[in-house]
């Protein structure tokens, strides 16, 4: 598994026209290649049900952070009782009525989650303070185990596990450095090499063959960083990804079990990651036009947000052919797809202008989006995940007479 991510997300009914048109949804930009017509039974399909997910008795203030092709979501949450500092990671089970504790290393403060497997296994960071954090797998039964860091690491994290129980993640040195860790389901510490020449690196996701995606890195002497995306096989040789014409340096974001790698790359002279870099299993890569990326599925297709000239965010829809698809959204709001699953449909939040006042929207696969029903809390709220049952998660937020956040709570739409 590559981290926290929509896993081969399945189809979920969109809703009624009338809702969309209460909302005020703007039409797909003329501009933009027209999407295929929904067709009546998706048009009125119902729509999913919101559902609070349970936290422990001192809670303050829980948000969601994964969700797994089989419901489980992990996340995190802040205590409400004094001393209770930091976060503290969290996985609610499949069923959406439990949930285990993911207890902090012994000694240290507060935890947080990273990625997951399909059998439970959460990874992610322990802190003992502020900068002084270690990676961390918790079992299924939600026992914490220290992963080895190399003598004289300032601290590190664990990003992804996979089904077989390899775990990625990084390390930083005394001058916080990152540089590229896997251990093997044993524990036993694998030091991934960097490219000829750089000196620093990060390891993001990892497929169920053992297939490491990161970057490598390297400070120039005009005090520029040059990185280069990159992918380790499974006996930790490093390769790097081409990178496409008038890109002189890009990110990995993540990469689907398929082998489908997302980044983000930077124009020659530029100083923004701001291209759609999307590279397919036998390396060729897509340079897919400006944006901000969230997720790719199997197929390749991405979504996120497009900038205006004003560079505010519209949600866009990245299409395997290399055509793009700017999404509906609330008229004069600014928008982003978080999500997409195997069908193709996706979720995300759309913003007003003091970034409190979020809906939570879905995007059929023609690209017209729906509100999501309110929760109990309020009508505000993010969705950040879909799966391929159709499962849908975020956060709910409460807002006080002022418009800000009081509270926040994990939620899941289901049908």
């Amino acid at each position: 598994m590559t981290g926290l991510r929509a896993r081969r997300p399945a189809a979920l009914g969109a809703a009624t026209t009338a809702a969309a048109l209460l909302l005020g949804l703007a039409p797909t930009a003329a501009a933009i290649p027209a999407a295929t017509a929904a067709t009546p039974a998706a048009a009125s399909a119902p729509l999913p049900t919101p559902r609070f997910l349970p936290t422990p008795p001192d809670t303050a203030w829980s948000l969601v952070w994964g969700l797994g092709r089989d419901g489980a979501v992990v996340g995190e949450y802040y205590r409400s009782t004094p001393g209770g500092t930091g976060p503290h990671a969290i996985r609610w089970h499949p069923d959406h009525l439990g949930y285990t504790d993911l207890a902090a290393l012994p000694g240290d403060l507060s935890s947080r989650p990273a990625g997951f497997d399909d059998t439970g296994t959460v990874v992610g960071a322990s802190y003992r303070a502020l900068g002084d954090n270690h990676p961390v797998r918790w079992a299924p039964d939600g026992t914490p185990t220290a992963l080895e860091l190399p003598a004289g690491a300032r601290g590190g994290g664990a990003s992804a596990v996979n089904n077989a129980g390899v775990v990625v993640g990084g390390w930083y040195d005394a001058v916080y450095q990152s540089k590229p860790l896997k251990w093997q389901p044993d524990g036993t510490r694998v030091d991934l090499p960097v490219l000829p020449g750089d000196t620093m690196g990060s390891a993001v996701s990892v497929t169920d063959a053992g297939v490491v995606a990161g970057t490598s890195e390297r400070r120039l002497a005009d005090g520029r960083y040059e990185e280069t995306p990159v992918l380790w096989n499974p006996a930790g040789a490093v390769t790097a990804l081409p990178l496409p014409p008038g890109v002189d340096g890009a990110r990995v974001a993540r990469m689907t079990d398929g082998g489908v790698v997302l980044g983000q790359g930077r124009r020659a002279g530029g100083t923004e990651f701001d291209r759609v870099l999307v590279w397919t299993p036998d390396g060729t890569v897509r340079d897919a036009g400006t944006g901000r990326t969230r997720a790719v599925n199997g197929a390749g297709t991405v979504v996120g947000a497009a900038f205006d000239t004003a560079r505010s965010t519209l949600a866009a829809r990245w299409n395997p052919d290399g055509t793009r698809t700017l999404l509906d959204g609330p008229a004069g709001r600014q928008s982003e797809a978080m999500a997409v699953n195997s069908a193709g449909t996706a979720v995300g939040v759309a913003q007003g202008p003091d970034w409190n006042r979020t809906t939570a929207l879905l995007w059929r696969p023609d690209g017209t989006a729906v509100p999501l029903p309110p929760s109990p809390l309020g009508p505000y709220a993010d969705a950040k995940f879909i799966n391929d049952d159709g499962v849908v998660a975020g956060t709910a937020v409460e807002l006080d007479a002022a418009g800000e956040p009081v509270s926040a709570r994990p939620v899941v739409w289901t049908r």
